[in-house]
């Protein structure tokens, strides 16, 4: 947040210009230190604000106008979900099937299950990956009056992106991304693994990224092929010894559902330079809750527009 953009004052006070210094200083030494994400390295603030598949509260998730959305409110980054179609390319796309988020019943009516390892990229681009989310309003915020009829156009026809295109977007925005790789019995952890250093590394968003997924053996084999790229472990239940546990996995991350996370756990990874990441939290209680709670690195939230207010007021802006 550049300084002269937003103070008009005209007489800058020298106790305000080393405030200003101090935080320049900082980011440049977080930008020195190598990825966020990595374990022990100085993020922009200490928690950040982890747009969950883009602005899914007022966009279709995993989109690149989420991302827009969720670039546009503030957050420090973007988590998608990852999948692998038929001819072998990432996707966005959370669900096993593409039901749910697209209008794949009505192009394709003879493909039941839908699975996405039954497609195509050139088929997927086919379908209507948003007009399902003014059908259903997920989050009443349709409703509410928080999503412009101009917005609700525009998203009629938007298309399931590639994870290479939403890279693309991420990189020139000089933003980043947490990539949550759905497990997939279809290719082994190597092969899923290999597929996507390899793309990370085609963009040149090594130290930009974050890989998490529930398949901490596909983890294993990113740390394997490049060391330098921070993994995180997604958890519904805590391991007996979590920080034990991430140093054997070699992650530099935990991402617990809810039933995975306390004070006492979040404290202890804290301190051992793990970045706590914890989702899906969208009302103000629970973000103002965990914005607090040391240890805590990170907030998944389908409200970034909600969560950035208050990490504002706590820490300040985020720095870029």
């Amino acid at each position: 947040m550049n300084y002269f953009q937003h103070n008009r004052a005209r007489a800058v006070s020298l106790a305000v210009l080393v405030v200003v210094a101090t935080v320049l200083v900082d980011s440049v030494v977080a930008s020195a230190g190598g990825n966020i994400f990595s374990r022990g390295v100085t993020r922009p603030r200490p928690v950040l604000n982890i747009a969950h598949a883009g602005a899914a509260s007022i966009a279709p998730q995993n989109t690149i106008i989420a991302g827009e959305k969720a670039l546009a409110a503030g957050a420090d980054l973007w988590g998608i979900d990852t999948r692998i179609t038929k001819d072998g390319v990432f996707i966005l796309m959370h669900d096993k099937t593409l039901t749910r988020t697209t209008n794949v019943k009505q192009v394709f009516r003879d493909r039941s299950p839908w699975a996405v390892e039954d497609f195509t990229l050139a088929e997927i681009e086919k379908l209507d990956a948003g007009s399902w989310f003014i059908k259903t309003d997920p989050f009443g915020q349709i409703k509410a009056g928080n999503v412009s009829l101009a917005d609700e156009r525009a998203y009629v026809g938007v298309e399931v992106p590639t994870l290479k295109e939403a890279l693309e977007f991420t990189k020139a925005h000089h933003w980043r991304m947490d990539i949550e790789v759905k497990p997939m019995d279809y290719l082994t952890p190597a092969q899923i693994a290999a597929k996507l250093v390899a793309l990370i590394k085609e963009i040149k968003m090594e130290d930009w990224v974050m890989v998490s997924s529930f398949d901490h053996r596909i983890l294993v084999q990113v740390k394997e092929l490049d060391p330098a790229i921070p993994t995180a472990a997604l958890v519904v239940f805590p391991p007996l010894d979590p920080v034990g546990y991430l140093e054997k996995i070699g992650a530099d991350g935990y991402e617990p559902s809810p039933i995975a996370i306390n004070a006492d756990i979040a404290a202890g990874l804290g301190k051992q330079g793990f970045g706590v990441c914890v989702w899906t939290y969208n009302s103000v209680d629970q973000l103002r809750h965990f914005a607090t709670m040391p240890g805590i690195a990170g907030i998944y939230t389908d409200f970034p527009q909600r969560l950035e207010p208050i990490l504002e007021e706590i820490y300040g802006p985020p720095i870029r």
